[in-house]
């Protein structure tokens, strides 16, 4: 994968790493994130509508975790941005959302504890943004090569990080839309070189 503003590139993970950090830092949109994440977890052969399909399960899980995360006062804030990522990745990589509890199991799994502040404007957060991204690119990966979460992980670990009781994940079905049609996923990622 291209690592944005330099000519390299590197392996999925760093890559990821160093990408989410630039897009948080640039005040990029999270679908640009999930678009990364979405082109590195797709096969070469899948095709763009694959991965247009992957970006709009990641921003309905990203939006659903306001409910799983609640508002108000917390004891510490988890990275959830994982959750979303994992469940782009994994539907990137064929799994189908109503499929996606165990890979969101391991994603919770994989979350970073942050203190209660905001942390606006830090390194720490274009970092933690850099985490979600890599770490949710390799849920599914830890899943297929046979680690599983336990079930439950994702409301029993916010529930610990916040200290108050988690809400459950939620999603409107994802369906496929309208789109221009675009060529493999290979060719998309490529294309960013």
């Amino acid at each position: 994968m291209p690592l944005l503003g330099t000519r390299l590139a590197a392996e999925p993970w760093p890559a990821l790493l160093w990408n989410g950090a630039r897009l948080h830092r640039a005040g990029a949109a999270e679908a640009d994130g999930l678009a990364l994440v979405a082109l590195a977890a797709s096969p070469p052969e899948g095709s763009g509508d694959d991965v247009e399909r992957a970006l709009r399960t990641g921003l309905a899980v990203s939006a659903a975790l306001t409910d799983v995360v609640g508002t108000g006062a917390v004891t510490g804030r988890p990275t959830t941005g994982v959750v979303a990522a994992a469940a782009c990745a994994a539907v990137a990589g064929g799994t189908d959302p109503p499929d996606l509890d165990p890979v969101l199991d391991v994603a919770a799994a994989l979350m970073v504890v942050r203190p209660p502040g905001d942390g606006s404007g830090t390194a720490v957060d274009a970092v933690a943004a850099g985490h979600c991204l890599a770490a949710g690119w390799l849920a599914p990966q830890v899943l297929r090569a046979g680690l599983v979460g336990t079930p439950g992980t994702l409301q029993d670990t916010v529930s610990t990080v916040t200290g108050r009781p988690a809400g459950h994940l939620r999603t409107a079905p994802v369906t496929d839309g309208p789109g221009a049609p675009v060529g493999p996923a290979g060719a998309l990622l490529a294309g960013l070189r």
